[in-house]
């Protein structure tokens, strides 16, 4: 006898087989799109941060280098997440879950129970005329895996439609015994793109909360009744650039928010000031004894105005050299075009060579050699790049080769210390901590360099903070290394770092480097590395070590005199051609007296934008306390270009740090700098990889 629960549970699954049926087959019909669709304005994000429906994912990705920031309910979880476009077709997202009618038993200052983790998501197959586009993807892979899954989907785009169609296992799994499969789910949905700037979305959502872990003291799940229906539907709309907003009805029952910002990181925020490059008009006449020296000096005037730092300009009669220190771009093959169209433009005709060194602290690292001639033809397209490439010297260079080029005339600057300065904003965060989950300060961070000498720099920079609630209801271990930093973040105003460093060329390639005074807002004292760029400066091998004491919190420059702190580490570097990626392996022993290894990944991307991630895996035996024994430390970082916020470009950049937790396990000493992003940049390995920019 069919009751009427029974005839509603027959009616949704055959309505649902139909429709998975129905968007299967579209998936692979012989459709016209464009040769390679793109994956927009279908990859906005789903509740949980990646791009998908609402509960389910798609095969579509963000765009290479596009930053999502975002948040969702539906109740009861609440969603705060960050997304990456972190490679072309790899999304990375972090998110943080609250379960609402959930306690975490941690306090009321901690509030309900909440939960990290982070996804990742491949699109191996970008959608073309003749397949879908398809992707593989890992929900909660690291942590506690409360919410874990693993899909496989493709998504076939007949606009306005987008059919997609899934495998999911674990939370993503259903019922389908019937095929004789187990552990593994269908899902999938359709959106409509019924405006330029909105979408409708329908799913088929498999998930059984139901099934989900109990968690909190009382062992509570956030949904023991499960769904009342598995079909979600919503609105989706980009209601400014970058800004979308959405709405839906979920679960039969629920009603879903969601809002997100999309942004495309280290691209210019306001517009840029006119920069025309130089160009040539007839070739002057040549050099003589007696107007070499005032026609240099009117070459270096030019260079100065264009932004450059320490030029010199000198020439032999055949050769016309400049050395600049590069302040002015974050590309370097830029900065090298535009010194190089001035010697163009003022060069005789019987100079045969146009040489432009780049140096660092007043010392040469980089030459770049190209004939007038060359130049000329590849800057006004008469000459295809990869010719260019194989006419054009990108070699390091030391100051005793340059001597003989300087026979006939040069004109130098002064040797007086360089000063710069900036204003830095600052914004720091305290996760995870009883006392509160999410603590932040929030101020700026004036600072004040100069080159004093040859391989010689001066930093100084005060922290004034505007805001900080970070506190903590901990008290740090004895053998506390970082997990007292909150003591350190308070509002405060105080000298962040003061410090002298040094850097010596030991050969063409190998750097030696020393440094003294306040390093952090934690440690002072004393820092040496040693590091050879070997080839092309592809590969890195060196060492670095610390001798510090904490400073005493509150104040400028107290230390306490209890107890010394070292490192001692060994350092390889990878630079990874493909999309500019920059592998660091360290071993060694770290602050807190733990030996083992720190992994490092960064990518730089085209605008100067870095994004990397770390991962520690030392022996934490040493520690006193349970929340460092098997920990592996881990985090993300950013540098974030300042002339994002500029009208004029500029090499600046602003470090950030994000870690779930302040723990002391491979913990080291935050150099402002070290000997890898001294040379790094100036290396033939890097310098050719985009030789196309000296035309910009």
């Amino acid at each position: 006898m069919l009751t009427p629960l029974l005839c509603r549970k027959y009616f949704l699954n055959t309505f649902r087989q139909s429709c998975l049926y129905l968007v299967a087959a579209l998936l692979f019909l012989p459709v016209h799109t464009p040769c390679m669709a793109e994956d927009a304005p279908f990859n906005k994000a789903a509740n949980w941060g990646g791009t998908g429906l609402l509960e389910i994912p798609n095969a579509r990705v963000l765009e290479d280098g596009v930053f999502r920031l975002g948040y969702a309910y539906a109740e009861p979880y609440q969603w705060i997440i960050i997304g990456m476009g972190a490679y072309p077709g790899l999304e990375v997202t972090g998110r943080y879950t609250e379960l609402t009618n959930v306690e975490s038993g941690l306090g009321e200052d901690f509030g309900n129970y909440k939960d990290k983790a982070i996804d990742f998501k491949y699109q191996i197959l970008p959608e073309t005329r003749g397949h879908p586009a398809i992707a593989l993807g890992v929900q909660d892979l690291l942590g506690t895996r409360l919410f874990p899954a693993e899909y496989i989907v493709v998504s076939r785009q007949i606009f306005p439609f987008d059919f997609t169609l899934g495998l999911g296992t674990k939370r993503l799994s259903g019922n389908l015994e019937s095929l004789g499969i187990e552990d593994v789910g269908l899902f999938g949905g359709v959106e409509w793109a019924f405006h330029k700037r909105a979408n409708l979305v329908f799913e088929y959502n498999p998930i059984k909360y139901e099934n989900d872990a109990g968690l909190g003291p009382d062992n509570k799940q956030a949904l023991p009744e499960g769904a009342s229906s598995p079909i979600n539907v919503g609105i989706k709309a980009e209601v400014f650039r970058g800004i979308n907003l959405g709405v839906s009805w979920q679960r039969g029952d629920t009603l879903g928010v969601m809002a997100n910002l999309s942004v495309k990181l280290g691209d210019s925020l306001i517009p840029k000031a006119p920069d025309p490059p130089r160009w040539r008009t007839t070739a002057p006449p040549p050099f003589t004894e007696d107007d070499a020296k005032g026609r240099l000096q009117y070459v270096q005037r030019e260079i100065q105005k264009a932004g450059f730092r320490d030029v010199s300009v000198y020439t032999n009669g055949t050769v016309l050299t400049a050395e600049f220190a590069n302040q002015r771009y974050i590309h370097n093959q830029k900065a090298a075009g535009r010194v190089l169209r001035i010697l163009l433009a003022s060069a005789p005709d019987d100079v045969n060579m146009l040489t432009a060194v780049l140096t660092r602290w007043r010392i040469p690292i980089l030459r770049v050699s190209v004939r007038p001639r060359h130049l000329d033809e590849f800057l006004m397209g008469k000459m295809r790049q990869d010719i260019f490439e194989q006419l054009v010297t990108v070699e390091t260079v030391r100051s005793k080769n340059l001597g003989p080029l300087r026979e006939m005339a040069s004109a130098d600057t002064p040797r007086r210390p360089d000063w710069n300065w900036g204003i830095k904003p600052e914004f720091q965060t305290f996760l995870n901590d009883p006392s509160g989950v999410f603590k932040f300060r929030v101020g700026i961070q004036p600072y004040a360099l100069a080159t004093v000498a040859k391989g010689s720099q001066l930093f100084g920079s005060y922290m004034i903070p505007f805001f900080s609630n970070i506190s903590s209801s901990n008290k740090p271990p004895p053998d506390a290394v970082r997990s007292d930093v909150f003591l350190y973040l308070g509002d405060e105003p105080t000298v962040d770092r003061l410090e002298y460093d040094q850097v010596f060329r030991l050969t063409k390639q190998t750097f030696g480097g020393f440094s003294a005074g306040y390093f952090d807002l934690m440690y002072a004292g004393f820092a040496g590395e040693a590091l050879t760029f070997l080839g092309n400066g592809g590969v890195a091998i060196g060492a670095s070590g610390d001798w510090v004491r904490k400073r005493v919190p509150g104040t400028s420059f107290e230390l306490f005199d209890e107890r010394d702190y070292y490192t001692a580490l060994g350092n390889l570097y990878t630079y990874m051609k493909p999309f500019d990626v920059t592998l660091l392996t360290q071993y060694g022993r770290f602050l807190g007296g733990d030996v083992g290894f720190r992994f490092e990944a960064s990518r730089t991307y085209e605008n100067g934008t870095v994004i990397g991630a770390w991962y520690s895996v030392t022996d934490t035996d040493i520690f006193l306390t349970e929340e460092n024994r098997g920990y592996n430390d881990k985090g993300v970082f950013i540098r974030i270009p300042a002339n994002m916020f500029s009208p004029r470009e500029s090499r600046t950049t602003y470090l950030y740090k994000f870690s779930p937790w302040a723990r002391d396990v491979a913990q080291t000493v935050w150099h402002r700098t070290n000997l890898y992003t001294f040379g790094s940049d100036l290396m033939p390995a890097r310098f050719k990889r985009n030789i196309d920019r000296i035309r910009q």
